[in-house]
């Protein structure tokens, strides 16, 4: 047992499930392409391009960082070593605003799927129950929780093979609506779309994962930046073709607002019954899965912060508290009840581009560092290849993004930077 409380205990087969239930490749586009789709039309696929290419260049930058500290703070951890304490703060805000939203996000995005198969299922009910199975299941010593995620995330393998057979089999839409992006009313504006690859960010998040259990992991540091690489070209593989398919299998242009554009391609093209309410089923588990994942994921990093003592003194004992089965308990607990309180607060599409644009702000943070760490220190066990080079194109790209930012968006997320920043200045030093 480490110093924290965490058991390396885990090897590299389990944390590669727990990474990848994490990032959730299928269930991510399910999640995302609704709202996506809301902001750019058939844009969204070069919006998802543009994603693609920002998270390639990004998680080069982790794939480094997150070698020289693989702790359980993860993204957090990687700005508070290389940056300093008040950057950590400033982290601990942003991640305390991304633990309110993200969970809730996907307990009402699993209710939502879940109403496709169960019409008469209430959503907030739906929602609820999930979060509180998520609890339940996460509470579970980490080699249980990993075993039943890794099972969840071969379900979501089955739903992505047939997903795709089943939207190539009904193509609507001519190839030239990729590179033309267009709307059901006509073309949409030059560069429009860039918004839609704040979702694209959100949906490909999650390769750093493997960070969060690297105390619980036998895995070795440099290793550890290999999976974050690898798991980040494999997840542009999976999203990026299926973006592309959905798009071309829409039988029409027109969105109406709220609906599910992937799961109505499922229900309309599929004619046996048991085999749309079997892929339905299936998309409901790989939610499900991401969710337990998440709260798992965040709980590590909400430990993290409260054992570097950067919340106020009740957070920190709540959090910091580990279980005889070295679980983050008090962390998972807070975070369970906080989402519990917020789904009746907040829609799908607002956590959907608040969360993106969070990410726009945290993937910039470990990317300076990526840079700091690299002239302050030591090499670092993984080297991401062509040096400075690839930092420096993510840091302009994800001024690109911000730049496109709808003025909601944008506001929400100067306000949480700002909060972070004043955090910065109030939160306790470390005793």
């Amino acid at each position: 047992m480490s110093s924290s409380g965490l058991r390396p205990v885990i090897g590299l087969g389990r944390l590669l499930g727990l990474t990848f239930a994490l990032i959730a490749p299928a269930s991510s586009v399910f999640l995302t392409y609704s709202t996506a789709y809301r902001t750019a039309g058939t844009g969204i696929v070069l919006g998802y391009a543009a994603g693609a290419m920002m998270n390639l260049l990004v998680m080069l930058s982790y794939a480094e960082v997150g070698s020289r500290y693989p702790e359980a703070g993860g993204d957090y951890a990687l700005a508070a070593r290389s940056l300093g304490r008040s950057a950590g703060s400033v982290y601990a805000v942003l991640f305390f605003i991304k633990g309110l939203a993200i969970p809730a996000l996907l307990a009402l995005s699993t209710a939502t799927y879940a109403r496709q198969a169960w019409p008469h299922l209430p959503t907030g009910l739906g929602a609820a129950a999930a979060l509180l199975l998520w609890m339940l299941l996460g509470s579970r010593d980490i080699r249980t929780s990993s075993a039943v995620v890794s099972i969840m995330v071969t379900v979501e393998c089955a739903v992505f093979l047939l997903f795709l057979v089943t939207a190539l089999s009904h193509l609507h839409q001519p190839a030239s609506v990729l590179i033309r992006p267009q709307t059901a009313s006509g073309p949409i504006l030059s560069g429009s779309w860039m918004e839609a690859a704040v979702a694209a960010l959100y949906g490909l998040n999650g390769p750093q994962a493997s960070l969060y259990y690297s105390e619980e992991s036998t895995t070795r540091p440099r290793q550890l930046g290999r999976v974050i690489w690898g798991s980040a070209l494999a997840t542009i593989g999976v999203e990026l073709s299926m973006v592309i398919v959905a798009t071309l299998a829409l039988p029409t242009l027109h969105l109406d607002a709220g609906s599910l554009p992937l799961a109505s391609l499922v229900t309309r093209n599929l004619s046996w019954p048991w085999a749309r309410l079997l892929l339905l089923i299936g998309i409901v588990v790989a939610l499900f899965d991401t969710g337990l994942s998440t709260l798992m994921s965040y709980s590590r990093i909400f430990f993290a912060i409260a054992r570097d003592q950067q919340w106020p003194p009740l957070l920190n004992r709540w959090a910091g508290w580990i279980s005889a089965r070295g679980v983050p308990m008090g962390a998972l607990s807070l975070l369970g009840l906080l989402n519990l309180a917020v789904l009746a607060l907040s829609g799908v599409d607002m956590l959907v581009m608040l969360g993106g644009s969070l990410i726009i702000i945290i993937y910039a943070g470990v990317v300076a560092a990526s840079l700091k760490s690299r002239w302050d220190r030591s090499p670092a066990p993984y080297r991401l290849p062509l040096w400075p080079l690839p930092p420096l194109m993510a840091l302009a790209g994800l001024a690109l993004l911000t730049v496109h930012l709808s003025h909601p968006t944008l506001i929400m997320t100067g306000l949480a930077v700002l909060l972070g920043l004043a955090w910065s200045l109030l939160a306790p030093t470390a005793g």
